[in-house]
């Protein structure tokens, strides 16, 4: 191995905005400056929202799906591809993307990466055709691979042949930004201080305690804007809703996904991030990491592995049962004590350079393909 390339086809859904997305690039970048591997991607949609991976010149192949749902057709397209590419390692990136790959792991005996494990979801269904998916998704992966601990307690995958990585933010993203005013302007905040979430508008975010909140905060302070942000994938019904409900408040704002999203996040006061607790609990949020990278206060609820990166009363505050009134006390606290948005921004900052770097997760994914590929 070390003296020939280590081809891996990686095999995603798409590379639309979300946390997976936004690491498997990350991923790439990394392993591309090492020049040890040749890599193709997979993807079953043509849909790219990361510019910078067309500047990686990584080959990618688009197998489309003949139906929505249940495309028998994926196993066979994969199939050929892996014949032609003749790859060291398969790395999935979802369980669906996982469970198309058994064939080709089987047929040709390619070891299997699995990283299907995003999330921490409070409740699994023992007898669900997913749970049945991912049960034959474990059994024949070589490596299972959580981006939290708690993402491993949700899905109990066998514990001999699982590793948490947690992700890795490139810091050079957030250097070289924008001057504070001119951002303010584009965004159209006219505030000295900004809430800003960035997540997207789906059942996954509790955007309506990040909206009921703000209307609390903006009855009583006019020196604070809100901002959410985020995509609304294929329904927008939440997004505009929100829009509709804050069309008479110019302090709450709502906006689609912007690639400037740095930016923005340099020019907030604190950064939030509100899950539905109910349906689902976070990896390691990427937009938590950002926050702390651009050493900003956080606050969000505990769901899944958020305890695992916001230390609260040091990074910034972990939610727990408060009511929407109690957020917003602890939010204008926040606003009003300078000092403490400093060193819990710091902290925090220690922290990602400490543990969330793109240098360290690429160490450990390389551990991983060594492993696989060599047992």
């Amino acid at each position: 191995m070390e003296r020939r390339k280590v081809r891996i086809l990686f095999f995603i859904g798409s590379l639309c905005s979300g946390g997976k997305e936004r690491r498997l690039v990350e991923l790439l970048s990394y392993l591309k400056n090492k020049e040890a591997y040749e890599m193709l991607l997979v993807m079953t949609r043509d849909e790219i929202h990361y510019p910078e991976f067309y500047k990686l010149n990584i080959p990618k192949v688009v197998i489309k799906k003949s139906f929505k749902k249940n495309d028998i057709s994926i196993f066979f397209k994969l199939y050929s591809t892996c014949i032609k590419f003749k790859p060291h390692l398969i790395h999935t990136w979802g369980r669906i993307q996982s469970f198309y790959a058994l064939p080709s792991v089987l047929g040709k005996k390619i070891p299997l990466v699995n990283s299907q494990i995003t999330a921490a979801p409070p409740r699994l269904s023992p007898w669900s055709l997913n749970k049945f998916i991912d049960r034959l998704n474990f059994i024949y992966s070589k490596v299972i691979l959580s981006n939290s601990k708690a993402g491993l307690k949700s899905y109990r995958p066998p514990l001999e042949k699982s590793r948490v990585i947690y992700n890795g933010i490139n810091l050079g993203r957030v250097v070289n930004l924008p001057d504070e005013q001119l951002v303010k302007s584009s965004f159209g905040i006219k505030t000295p201080y900004t809430v800003l979430m960035v997540a997207s508008y789906t059942q996954n975010k509790n955007y309506l305690l990040f909206h009921e909140v703000a209307t609390l905060v903006t009855k009583e302070r006019s020196d604070i804007t809100f901002i959410g942000v985020g995509g609304c994938l294929d329904d927008d019904n939440l997004f505009k809703s929100l829009k509709a409900a804050s069309v008479n408040n110019g302090q709450i704002l709502f906006l689609e996904r912007t690639p400037d999203v740095e930016a923005l996040i340099s020019v907030c006061s604190i950064g939030v991030l509100f899950s539905n607790k109910v349906v689902h609990g976070e990896g390691i949020s990427n937009a938590i990491m950002e926050y702390m990278a651009l050493a900003k206060p956080v606050i969000a609820n505990d769901a899944g592995g958020t305890s695992e990166i916001l230390i609260d009363d040091v990074t910034g505050f972990l939610i727990k049962d408060e009511s929407p009134r109690q957020i917003s006390r602890l939010m204008i606290d926040l606003i009003d004590d300078e000092d403490r948005r400093k060193k819990f921004g710091n902290a925090g900052r220690m922290m990602i350079e400490k543990y969330f770097t793109i240098d360290k997760m690429g160490f450990e994914f390389e551990k991983v393909y060594m492993e696989a590929a060599t047992t």
